[in-house]
């Protein structure tokens, strides 16, 4: 796993660690160095004190034997002697320690009365005594039980600055000791740089990325893409500012796409209502100012201010019902039935009058015995087989047309084709012919052909039926309406989700 897969707290909660842990180290290295550092100046504990205060001369680690040599005799510890007494006796210090009358230590074997007399001759008070001069050091202590006696005798003066070390080395070790602490310093500080920088980098910088993209989308800008850059929560707050963008962005066309639609609607509505009113004011112009002089002419005008009274009418009851399509407010009387059945008796009625106009209707069943029952309403439903039958009337391209409604079976639901042997639409035209007042007419001098709302007013109904509409090129010439519907079980499956 990567660093930056990690999540915000648990990288925090890292850094912290290592801000911790990375000081401890050091500190746990530069202890470790200077112990055995000062283990390598010599063999006991004495000497490695004298390091530290070399001016001191000889009085450090002679006292500190002592001191061993005291616990010894009356603090109760069982202290390895020879370990501590080591570096006094290698300046010529004797020692020795009786316990209970038996010799517990000696520098040199048998010596241990000699150097107890030799004490109280070098100094005969009686008791404890600690002498040490420009002769040497007697030491003498004896426990409170009078039962341990511990003695030290050795041409040793006391001088001052000659000890072990030289006594140029304590500013040495300051020195060096400062050093130390200041490179301490320095390595913590960087250390405390590098996490910050790699905070700045995996957190404030993402951060700063989403502030500048909130403040694009506060402004209006929906296209400039927001980069997520993980999988912790602020790349999953990045994906989702994404996601809104893009859902912001697909409002923001959908609504330009509704007001070029509003546009074209209210343009369409305007034209497709001037040209019919127009015509309406020419024919009764026509027999108000007497053109129309006899009955039959007078008849005639009248029967096409008639029919075009009727487009006036159909257009606006297809607006009506588009409205109440587009705000779901389109009553609907659902019922189970069977396309077959419907697609049969539709034809049957239709076919004999078509004839009479040299049109062709026809219906293919590619399912076999299966009735193709689906939810449905059936005024609606006719709606949309007469709207793709008036279009196929109004763009047959001779005396004659033809219309065939197909239906065959696909995934999981029925797939109904109207194609006609009409004039067709050009193949950029085809993803519009659904849109409110669209005609590949583009001069739309065919008002008196229809509204061009039915296949608008098709698309609405099939897709509240749950289904889909598209259409293609015929072959060899034509246009082919498809429209696929869910199976009735698939409906209720649709419905249930």
């Amino acid at each position: 796993m990567k660093l930056r897969d990690l999540s915000v707290r648990h990288r925090l909660l890292l850094n912290n660690i290592i801000m911790v842990l990375v000081p401890m180290l050091f500190l746990v290295m530069l202890g470790s160095a200077v112990y055995y550092g000062l283990r390598a100046t010599g063999s006991f504990r004495e000497r490695e004190l004298e390091v530290l205060w070399p001016e001191a001369g000889d009085s450090i680690p002679m006292h500190m034997a002592l001191s061993h040599l005291f616990a010894n005799v009356d603090g109760g510890e069982k202290e390895n002697l020879q370990r501590h007494m080591g570096s006094i006796e290698e300046v010529g210090i004797k020692v020795a320690y009786i316990r209970d009358g038996k010799v517990d230590y000696e520098t040199e074997a048998g010596t241990a009365q000699n150097l107890v007399a030799e004490s109280y001759e070098l100094a005969p008070q009686e008791g404890n005594v600690m002498l040490w001069d420009a002769d040497g050091l007697v030491y003498r202590y004896i426990s409170k039980d009078k039962k341990s006696i511990a003695v030290a005798i050795g041409p040793v003066p006391f001088e001052i600055g000659l000890g072990f070390f030289p006594p140029h080395m304590g500013p040495f070790w300051r020195g060096l000791a400062l050093a130390i602490f200041l490179f301490l310093m320095f390595i913590i500080v960087l250390v405390g740089w590098l996490l910050v920088r790699r905070m700045s980098r995996d957190i404030l910088h993402p951060l700063e990325e989403l502030r500048q993209a909130s403040r694009r989308i506060q402004h209006g800008d929906y296209d400039t893409k927001i980069v997520s850059h993980g999988t912790d929560e602020l790349g999953e707050t990045a994906a989702v500012f994404e996601e809104m963008r893009r859902q912001l962005q697909q409002g923001r066309k959908m609504r330009e796409q509704y007001e070029r639609n509003r546009q074209e609607l209210f343009a369409g509505i305007a034209h497709d209502l001037a040209t019919p009113l127009t015509k309406i004011q020419g024919y009764t112009g026509g027999i108000l100012d007497g053109i129309a002089n006899t009955p039959e002419k007078q008849r005639h005008y009248l029967e096409l201010v008639y029919h075009t009274s009727q487009n006036m009418e159909q257009m606006v009851h297809e607006l009506f019902l588009l409205s109440k399509l587009e705000l779901g407010k389109a009553v609907f009387h659902w019922e189970n039935a069977s396309l077959v059945r419907i697609l049969s008796d539709y034809v049957k009625l239709q076919a004999v009058p078509l004839q009479e106009q040299n049109f062709s209707l026809t219906f293919e069943n590619h399912l076999g015995d299966d009735p193709a029952v689906i939810r449905l309403d059936r005024i609606q439903f006719q709606r949309i087989l007469d709207n793709t039958l008036s279009n196929a009337l109004k763009y047959k391209d001779s005396d004659t047309g033809s219309l065939t409604f197909r239906l065959t079976a696909q995934d999981g639901g029925y797939l109904l084709e109207g194609e006609d042997r009409g004039r067709g639409v050009a193949q950029e035209d085809l993803g519009r012919i659904f849109e409110s007042f669209y005609r590949t007419d583009k001069a739309r001098t065919g008002t008196a052909k229809g509204s061009g709302l039915g296949l608008t007013v098709t698309a609405k109904i099939v897709a509240a039926l749950g289904g889909r509409i598209w259409a293609r090129p015929a072959v060899p010439k034509g246009l082919c309406i498809c429209i696929w519907l869910p199976a009735k079980k698939n409906t209720a499956e649709r419905k249930n989700d």
